[in-house]
């Protein structure tokens, strides 16, 4: 090879090391830029699918109305009624709402009513919101990253309140 093609090949090189690095930079310039969305994320580990739930999962899955009691009795100085859904994260969907009637559902699948389809952690049908007894419940339905109610993983349902704010991936939601 003549001295040409070579000294061509090592600026070749060179400049596609440097796209390397500035692709390593660019990922972690974006991940310390924006910490409230993974610090949710990183919860208690998740529970093995096959494992058998522990009494407290149980009691959280079959006695939601015992949740909603033990929840209105913590948070008596807040308004319960929720009249819509409000998202606060990603900044390209910020503002859009969804208004509380009857059942919603989030997830990727097309039929839901609340779609996020550009959201990996996101599953097909990942939550729903019902009403339980004039009160809004808000249920994981058995997905793979799990829903985030306040912060905390849920499992079973929750009551949800105003002001309450929800986490799927990188989408926080928050009750109006």
């Amino acid at each position: 090879m003549t001295d040409q093609i070579l000294n061509i090949l090592k600026f070749a090189l060179l400049g596609l090391l440097y796209l390397f690095f500035a692709r390593v930079l660019w990922a972690v310039w974006s991940e310390v830029r924006t910490p409230k969305q993974h610090a949710i994320q990183a919860g208690p580990p998740q529970q093995r699918r096959d494992s058998a739930p522990t009494g407290k999962q149980r009691q959280a899955q079959q006695r939601p109305a015992q949740q909603s009691r033990k929840a209105q009795k913590g948070r008596s100085g807040r308004s319960s009624r929720v009249g819509r859904l409000v998202i606060l994260e990603p900044r390209a969907r910020r503002g859009t709402t969804v208004a509380m009637a009857g059942e919603i559902t989030l997830g990727r699948d097309p039929s839901c009513s609340f779609t996020i389809d550009d959201d990996s952690f996101v599953s097909q049908l990942h939550f729903r919101i019902y009403d339980y007894e004039g009160q809004p419940m808000l249920e994981d339905l058995g997905s793979t990253n799990g829903t985030f109610h306040n912060g905390n993983k849920i499992v079973g349902a929750k009551l949800l309140h105003t002001g309450d704010r929800i986490q799927v991936g990188t989408t926080v939601i928050e009750a109006q």
